[in-house]
């Protein structure tokens, strides 16, 4: 009877609990905003090391309209720029392009391992409260699949890397 119990509050804080995690993560939460604003962050910064001349544009941007910036706009944009965006403000990168696609798959299997990870551990709890054998099987099921994704993952890492590295080589020797 304790098991039957354990297994329904479980149950009940599953059904609470996890719609606001799986929406935040979907609509992607702050969490993962923050670490997109880390890496933008980090990427700026290592630009403007090699360019030190960027810090300075940046700050007379509001004095000075970049001319690069204007050569690279759309034909289109005297048209729908004003309507779109207020006078002053950046135009939004566009969603599309290589870097766009890798990010995209990035977020994909960031989500996937949270997934695994968080049915290896709900599974454990309760697998530990409720001594069910069936919940041993999930538990180990779900953590076979967490070890074999991260070994794929880690595979396709070092498979990437030495592409790279041998792309190098051949860089070098041409």
């Amino acid at each position: 009877m304790s098991k039957l119990i354990l297994l329904i509050v479980g149950a009940a804080w599953l059904a609470v609990l996890l719609p606001p995690l799986v929406r935040a993560r979907i609509n992607k939460s702050p969490t993962i905003s923050v670490s997109h604003f880390r890496r933008h962050l980090s990427t700026l910064q290592s630009s403007n090391l090699r360019h030190p001349q960027g810090q300075l544009r940046g700050m007379s941007r509001e004095l000075a309209p970049n001319q690069t910036r204007s050569r690279q706009a759309s034909h289109l944009s005297h048209l729908t720029g004003p309507i779109l965006r207020p006078q002053g403000t950046r135009s939004h990168q566009p969603r599309s392009g290589d870097s766009y696609a890798r990010e995209l798959v990035r977020q994909r299997r960031l989500h996937t391992v949270v997934g695994l990870a968080t049915a290896v551990v709900v599974s454990l709890f309760l697998a530990f409260t409720t001594r069910s054998f069936v919940l041993v099987y999930a538990f180990t099921l779900s953590l076979i699949a967490l070890l074999g994704y991260c070994y794929w993952l880690v595979q396709l890492r070092s498979q990437r890397d030495s592409t790279r590295y041998m792309r190098q080589f051949r860089n070098r020797a041409a």
